[in-house]
């Protein structure tokens, strides 16, 4: 197991002021989620929160890498236990992306959108992604909500992470600090969640379309090993696309946007 070291100060007073079993910060872990994950295992009551100034081995959908370096994002997990019957589980992506979007656009940041099924975009470059696992004990479920945010990420990170990226900082002109966005962001998560557990989806249907960057555009979206080409008609209220095409509307309960912010153009779409 990688060593840990508990020297990231966490100062900002609203974050110690939530409503949290415990609140650990690493100067460096392998994976919040991960850490996370480790806690529960060895009895740590819900909810927690793990947060790191970096990651060695952050991970993001799909086993991807989301990259970490020491100061330039927050890396942050926050651990529920949630009711084993609860319903449709899987919008809990959704409803996370929504709350981090919510989350920083209070804090001032503009020109945010979302990209199904969990991605914040920001002037249409990758902002933000997230992890959700899950943890069964017994009779008892927990749920692992990892949220990575850049910050202020190097040029250089940029430069090789091939996609289109960016950071808070490029769209507020000021740096954040770490304790107000995870403050900001366990508010309204906590608050989310507790509606989705009493309504489901439906209630977040209109915000999540009416801040969908695809939405009425042609896309296409693999789902495993197969490709689906259409125009985005928003969600359902169980929180899956539904993708008009040739043959009718279709509607995709997991998947990706591909690739990750291009969009098709109309002499494709025409293919």
């Amino acid at each position: 197991m990688l060593k840990l070291t508990v020297d990231f100060s966490v100062e900002g007073e609203m974050l110690h002021q939530l409503p949290l079993e415990r609140l650990v910060a690493y100067e460096r872990v392998d994976s919040t989620n991960s850490e996370a994950l480790r806690l529960l295992r060895q009895g740590q009551a819900c909810p927690f929160l793990v947060l790191a100034s970096q990651q060695t081995d952050g991970r993001g959908r799909r086993g991807r890498r989301w990259e970490s370096p020491p100061g330039a994002g927050l890396y942050y997990t926050l651990a529920l236990e949630v009711d084993r019957n609860m319903q449709n589980i899987a919008a809990l992506s959704l409803v996370t992306a929504l709350s981090v979007c919510s989350a920083l656009e209070k804090l001032g940041v503009k020109k945010l959108e979302l990209k199904w099924p969990n991605d914040l975009l920001g002037d249409a470059r990758k902002l933000s992604g997230i992890l959700l696992e899950r943890l069964s004990v017994g009779s008892r479920l927990f749920v692992l909500i990892g949220v990575g945010v850049n910050l202020n990420l190097p040029e250089s990170i940029k430069c090789d992470l091939g996609q289109p990226v960016t950071d808070v900082k490029a769209l507020l002109g000021i740096d954040l600090e770490v304790d107000r966005v995870a403050a900001a962001i366990t508010i309204k998560l906590l608050a989310n969640i507790k509606r989705f557990g009493e309504n489901g989806f439906s209630d977040f249907v209109a915000d999540w379309n009416s801040r969908d960057a695809y939405l009425g555009k042609q896309v296409r979206v693999q789902v495993n090993e197969s490709v689906s080409q259409g125009e985005i008609q928003g969600v359902t209220a169980l929180g899956e696309l539904r993708l008009r095409t040739e043959s009718g509307e279709q509607v995709i309960s997991t998947g990706e946007i591909m690739p990750s912010v291009r969009l098709i153009a109309s002499d494709e779409a025409m293919k």
